[in-house]
């Protein structure tokens, strides 16, 4: 299979490329580096510079990439590529496993998916329209990515909230993310909660593999109201009381390779589900739990002529 990768200057990518590649599968890589600026770029078979996924010409360029390469499965990584893809999934000209762009509207918004989850019956942390100096609080954008425009206040400290930020009561706990894969009517496949033991820039480099069946029922709940094709990964917070909602994001995780390795079929389901084929398997079939995953760098060089 022919396959178009987006921000390959990730270690997102790296990790889909690496299991792609295992498959004997044709890769083709994008990002907005130049060729041997990122690894991604040299573990490829075919590597295109491309703009900012916010740049005008964006969707015509991967579209042309399609064609050219006779391209038959889009996995969009970056956050704003999925958004802006989702619009062009029917026009694109290859199979791109994708919500609806109502579905990935809401998440891209943490206040407004913060509601919802309210709605249904998801504990979420306590939205605050004011500043409560009483109260240790947590200050995010309403949409960014990760970690970035998070600002925690300690109590007795002040903060503004502008129009684009959200400001919640801070939870102690424990994070979880947990890594879901579904067929194209919603329907899941593996819902795969891990625990994070150790964070890098807001990236875990150290993860349990939990059946915590409490935090797979409440994704099950948000997957029946707002169902999600394709890979999806939804974060909470537990702690002796409470399980809350963090976010969904709608894409594969930043460390969801660790649930792949624990769940040996699960990209051979993600490209069953691309090609249409007929899946015959219960929910996470073949997870092997309580496994803790730990990452490291691995190095690429690249040698330029200089003159």
């Amino acid at each position: 299979m022919n396959v178009l990768i987006t921000s390959v200057g990730t270690a997102t990518s790296v990790n889909l490329i690496k299991e792609l590649k295992k498959r004997n599968h044709y890769i083709v890589g994008v990002d907005i580096n130049d060729y041997g600026y990122t690894a991604g770029s040299l573990m490829v078979d075919n590597y295109i510079k491309v703009p900012l996924a916010i740049s005008e010409n964006f969707s015509a360029i991967i579209k042309k990439i399609i064609v050219d390469n006779n391209i038959e499965l889009l996995i969009p990584i970056n956050d704003v590529e999925v958004e802006i893809l989702s619009k062009e999934k029917e026009f694109i000209g290859c199979k791109c496993i994708l919500p609806d762009i109502n579905t990935i509207s809401i998440f891209r918004n943490k206040l407004i998916s913060a509601l919802k989850m309210d709605e249904i019956g998801i504990d979420v942390p306590a939205i605050l329209e004011a500043d409560d100096i009483t109260k240790k609080r947590i200050l995010k954008k309403k949409v960014s990515v990760g970690s970035k425009g998070i600002t925690i206040y300690e109590k007795g400290i002040s903060c503004k909230i502008d129009k684009d930020e959200v400001l919640q009561e801070f939870v102690d706990g424990v994070e979880y993310t947990v890594d879901v894969l579904s067929g194209l009517d919603g329907s899941p496949y593996y819902i795969i909660p891990r625990e994070r033991l150790e964070t890098k820039s807001g990236v875990a480099t150290k993860v349990r593999i939990r059946e915590d069946k409490n935090i797979i029922q409440l994704v099950k709940k948000i997957l029946k109201n707002y169902p999600i094709p394709g890979f999806c990964n939804v974060q909470f917070i537990k702690n002796e009381d409470h399980i809350w909602f963090v976010e969904v994001n709608t894409r594969f995780s930043g460390c969801g390779i660790a649930s792949v390795i624990t769940a040996p079929e699960m990209i051979d389901t993600f490209l069953d589900i691309s090609r249409n084929i007929t899946i015959n398997r219960s929910l996470n079939e073949g997870v092997k739990w309580n496994g803790v995953v730990t990452r490291y760098y691995e190095e690429k060089v690249f040698y330029e002529n200089i003159s």
